[in-house]
């Protein structure tokens, strides 16, 4: 029976996040998203199976928006698990927990309290529980720099780097994709900034190399 009939099928990998998943800053229309990007290493390497992009612009573990929607809380089962096919699921999450606090009040970023690193660190937490207790295999994402970006401070870069240290660290995670450094300008020595031929205009998001250096970065074998 050939490959790809539906007793061989492998089970989607869905990508699951905020507009770094979701794709801001990607030509427009031209598949060029990490997800997108990823569907096709995949396929060139022979192991082609769905790829579902789960990313919501403005999106936030912890906190609902009248603009950007559900938390990750609220909206993990439904999103990211509710389909039976589902093997993996790539979290990449946490950078609008951090940024809204920094960033000017309205509608659609109130409200926004600041949180700790420990706070985001419970609700990744909460997101690993919820895929094992289906029999999910999950893998979380390290959060990409973005000094430049307007609303970027000490504080939101503090817990920034503590989120990563235990994303990488802790083995909660069944597997690690580091974004931040395979974005990061290996130029820069605090790690702090995207690297330039990565980055969008607005320095917190990637343009198509950008979003093929973060799809370059999960090793297929985690999937």
């Amino acid at each position: 029976m050939k490959d790809g009939s539906p007793s061989r099928a492998r089970p989607a990998v869905v990508t699951f996040g905020d507009s770094l998943t979701d794709g801001y800053g990607a030509t427009p229309g031209a598949d060029r998203r990490y997800s997108d990007e990823l569907a096709k290493r995949l396929a060139a390497d022979g192991r082609s199976r769905p790829v579902l992009n789960a990313g919501i612009g403005g999106n936030k573990v912890l906190g609902d928006s009248d603009c950007y929607g559900e938390s990750a809380l609220a909206r993990f089962r439904r999103d990211a698990l509710g389909r039976s096919d589902v093997g993996t699921v790539i979290v990449l999450e946490g950078t609008n927990d951090i940024v809204h606090p920094d960033s000017p009040a309205d509608r659609c970023t109130t409200p926004s309290p600041e949180v700790s690193a420990e706070q985001i660190i419970a609700g990744h937490r909460q997101l690993i529980r919820e895929a094992h207790a289906r029999g999910v295999k999950v893998l979380g994402g390290t959060l990409p720099p973005y000094h430049g970006y307007e609303y970027w401070t000490e504080r939101g870069e503090h817990v920034r780097n503590a989120v990563n240290h235990w994303i990488r660290t802790s083995g909660a995670y069944d597997g690690v994709v580091d974004f931040d450094r395979a974005v990061a300008d290996p130029a820069d020595p605090k790690r702090v900034k995207i690297k330039k031929e990565y980055a969008f205009e607005d320095l917190i998001h990637l343009n198509d190399a950008g979003y093929k250096a973060m799809a370059d970065a999960v090793d297929l074998d985690s999937l």
